[in-house]
C-alpha cells in the first residue's frame, strides 16, 4: 500500500469524494470473514462424512464375514472424529498438529487458517482496533484497511470482499467444498463479508487522533467522511497521510 503524503486544503473543499457514503456504511456494519462458523459446518460435515464411509465398510465388512466365516476386521477407529470444531477455529497453522493439517487438508480446507487467512494475520500482526478509511485525490473510491497493534507494532491492512482474496473461492476443489455445505445464499452472504489482502499489508510508525477541526483544515477531502468518523493521522516513514477511523462492529473480528 503506498500512503499518499498530506495535501493542506488551503480552505478549499473538493468533490464529493466517490464511494464514500457506501464505503463509510460498509465499515460500520460489515461482518468480517466468519472463519469459526464455516469451518464448524464443513468440519462437522467431514466428520459425518467419514462416520458414515465407516459404517458403510463396518456393514460390508460384517457381510463378508458371513460369508466366508470371518469376524469382522473392519474395525479401525478414525483419528479425526475426535476433533473438536471449536478448537480448529482457534488454531493457527503453526500449532495445528499433524493431524488436524492433515484433516483440512484432506477436505481442501486448509486455507481457512493458513498462512495469510485472517486468523494467521491477527497471530502475527495483533488484534484488530479499528476499521480505517484512506483517500487520495485521484482514487476511483476510499481505501478500507484494518488497523493492527501487536508486538511488531502498528500494521494497516487493506479490507476487501471475500470472493476477492479468499482462496477457498478461487481453488476449484475448495470452491465445491463450500457449495457441498452452504447453499448459494449463504455463500453470497460468506463471499460479501470483509477479507483481508494479506499481500498489501504495511507497517507504520503510529496513528494518531486528531480533531475535526484540524481535519478540516488539513484534508480538503475532510468533508465527505466527518462528522461518521474521527480522523487521525498515519505517520510512516515516507510521510504523512490523513485517515478516518472507525469502531470495529461488535459481530467481527477485524
Amino acid at each position: 500500500m503506498t500512503i499518499t503524503p498530506l495535501q493542506t486544503a488551503n480552505g478549499h473543499r473538493t468533490a464529493p469524494v466517490p464511494g464514500a457514503a457506501e464505503l463509510i456504511a460498509i465499515a460500520r456494519q460489515a461482518h468480517s470473514f466468519q472463519t469459526r462458523e464455516l469451518l464448524q459446518r464443513i468440519v462437522t460435515g467431514e466428520q459425518q462424512r467419514i462416520r458414515d464411509e465407516q459404517l458403510m465398510w463396518r456393514i460390508g465388512g460384517a457381510l463378508v464375514g458371513t460369508f466366508l466365516g470371518l469376524g469382522d476386521g473392519f474395525q479401525a477407529a478414525d483419528i479425526f472424529l475426535g476433533m473438536g470444531c471449536s478448537s480448529l477455529a482457534g488454531l493457527s497453522h503453526e500449532v495445528m498438529s499433524h493431524e488436524q493439517r492433515r484433516f483440512l487438508e484432506n477436505c481442501h480446507s486448509i486455507w481457512t487458517i493458513g498462512t495469510n487467512s485472517p486468523s494467521e494475520l491477527l497471530a502475527r500482526v495483533g488484534p484488530a482496533r479499528s476499521r480505517l478509511l484512506l483517500y487520495a485525490e485521484g482514487w476511483a473510491e476510499p481505501l478500507l484497511l484494518s488497523h493492527h497493534q501487536g508486538l511488531r507494532g502498528d500494521t494497516l491492512i487493506p479490507l476487501g470482499f471475500a470472493q476477492q482474496h479468499a482462496a477457498g473461492f478461487h481453488n476449484a476443489q475448495s470452491r465445491q467444498v463450500l457449495q457441498q455445505y452452504f447453499n448459494s445464499e449463504e455463500l453470497q452472504l460468506l463471499a460479501y463479508q470483509l477479507y483481508p489482502d494479506a499481500s498489501r499489508a504495511s507497517q507504520v510508525n503510529r496513528v494518531a487522533a486528531i480533531s475535526r477541526e484540524e481535519a478540516r483544515q488539513i484534508d480538503p477531502h475532510a468533508h465527505a467522511f466527518l462528522p461518521q468518523t474521527e480522523p487521525v493521522l498515519i505517520e510512516t516513514n515516507r510521510g504523512i497521510a490523513m485517515g478516518y477511523r472507525l469502531p470495529i462492529p461488535v459481530h467481527s473480528d477485524f
